[in-house]
């Protein structure tokens, strides 16, 4: 990786996307691809079989990975506490 991807990388780490594109250092294909994902988000809710939330996407090496809608991964994920059945 050349030092100045790197140093961009370590610099950009804790920006948003917005703020990443006005630096003009968050690539193109990132919006496609979380377009693609929204649209199969809606595409699997309207057809009522969503069972994923939280899609994690790494460009560069073209992995990606969801968690599955549970009780208790959406409540970890707002940091709900206690019961929530009543």
């Amino acid at each position: 990786m050349p030092k100045a991807h790197a140093l961009a990388l370590r610099l950009t780490n804790n920006l948003s996307c917005a703020e990443m594109a006005v630096l003009n250092v968050q690539s193109e294909s990132v919006n496609v691809r979380v377009a693609a994902e929204a649209a199969d988000y809606l595409y699997r809710m309207t057809a009522g079989n969503l069972k994923r939330f939280a899609t994690y996407f790494d460009l560069e090496s073209g992995t990606a990975r969801s968690l599955y809608i549970t009780q208790q991964l959406v409540c970890a994920a707002l940091k709900v506490t206690g019961n929530m059945e009543k």
